[in-house]
């Protein structure tokens, strides 16, 4: 009898599972509408948006709530080149990261990239204030101010 109600418990919780998966199915749908309608004179590439959304494999609130912070930080600080967008996304996760994870993040969302030139402009986006340095100055540590708020 209880090994049936076990059962039962079991099949209601997947059943409720599934209906929360249809759901966000659904949501990301319609962000995708959104993104791929939105004229906005920060974002020149919306397909950047859509490697974003699957540059991290985490839990869809977390990709959503990283998403939604780089979204603010573009907005906040204006308009930016492309290479300065990919590091805001692959910092926007509120990981502590290396110039080389950064770099490697920045080539996956874009296909390529230089690290000189990431580098480079993470230390402007550090000395505006945008990114802060977590580590030291020999081993340094990157992520977004608005993450230790």
């Amino acid at each position: 009898m209880d090994e049936n109600r076990g059962s039962n418990d079991s099949l209601s919780q997947l059943e409720e599972l599934l209906e929360i998966l249809e759901i966000l199915a659904r949501r990301i749908d319609r962000l995708e509408q959104l993104i791929k309608s939105m004229k906005s004179p920060y974002y020149s590439d919306q397909n950047l948006l859509f490697n974003f959304l699957s540059f991290l494999k985490a839990p869809s609130l977390i990709v959503f709530q990283s998403l939604l912070r780089a979204w603010m930080v573009l907005t906040r600080i204006g308009r930016t080149d492309p290479i300065t967008e990919s590091i805001i996304y692959v910092l926007s996760d509120c990981r502590e990261k290396s110039i080389s994870e950064v770099y490697r993040g920045v080539k996956q969302l874009r296909g390529k990239a230089s690290r000189r030139i990431v580098a480079r402009k993470i230390r402007l986006l550090e000395a505006s204030g945008v990114v802060v340095n977590k580590g030291s100055e020999k081993r340094p540590r990157y992520t977004l101010r608005e993450c230790r708020e």
